[in-house]
């Protein structure tokens, strides 16, 4: 079974072209890796493909329904870039917590929640700092901090955005195997591979909006490591409004 389907997807941002002709397909059980030069269009397909902008052209299914359909956000788990989040006065499991939105009533957060929260930090290495303000913590932490909201509802499915920017390597290998023994289907934009290098099934690599690859992985040399990160553009799972394109 396909967990994604893109078929033909194409998105305009602001009358530019971002996002041309896309098509591929994720099979439950996968790990594929989403890379590509920083601008050409890795986190806006993520963001398509989560519905935070209408397409202009094509189809996107997920876990077999039409994305205009789907609603079972509980079962997708979303880790955006930590640069895109802005969060005052929040403390560390109440970000985690806001992973659990899909299947509780806003502002309640029940005894199961609470345990699944916890659970999320211990398996990032968190547990520990649950009550501190998530602002308070180092980029590293912040960063498994939304590892952890991401995987708290055990998903089937877990897109994230490059999630290991500002992970120090010893960390990076810990959060991969705990991705690893989750058994969920990952699609994961990376810019640096080697953390998920020997669980990646195969790599999607993107050029000027164009899939321009599909396949095993591609060398380090496919992308630029020193890069600068593209500016984000900033839905239940996400708590960011979608952007409507004409």
């Amino acid at each position: 079974m396909n967990l994604i389907e893109v078929n033909a997807l194409s998105l305009s941002l602001g009358g530019l072209p971002i996002l041309k002709d896309i098509s591929f397909t994720v099979a439950q059980g996968q790990t594929v890796g989403l890379l590509g030069a920083n601008g050409s269009g890795k986190s806006t397909l993520v963001k398509a493909i989560l519905g935070l902008y209408r397409r202009q052209l094509g189809t996107v299914v997920l876990l077999g329904q039409p994305l205009e359909k789907f609603s079972a956000w509980d079962k997708i788990g979303y880790v955006p870039q930590r640069a895109s989040v802005s969060l005052h006065s929040t403390t560390v499991s109440e970000v985690v917590a806001s992973g659990t939105l899909a299947k509780r009533a806003v502002g309640w957060v029940g005894s199961r929640q609470k345990a699944a929260v916890m659970e999320a930090l211990s398996l990032v290495g968190l547990a520990d700092q649950a009550h501190e303000l998530y602002l308070h913590l180092s980029g590293g932490q912040q960063q498994r901090v939304l590892i952890a909201r991401g995987i708290v509802n055990h998903p089937q499915l877990i897109i994230m955005d490059e999630p290991f920017a500002g992970v120090d390597i010893a960390n990076q290998g810990e959060i991969a195997a705990t991705l690893t023994r989750s058994e969920a289907t990952l699609l994961v934009v990376l810019h640096e591979t080697e953390a998920l290098s020997s669980s990646i099934d195969r790599c999607l690599v993107l050029r000027e909006g164009r899939l321009v690859h599909d396949g095993p992985l591609t060398p380090p040399a496919a992308h630029d490591p020193h890069e600068t990160p593209a500016p984000q553009y900033t839905h239940l799972l996400t708590g960011m409004e979608p952007q409507w394109t004409s």
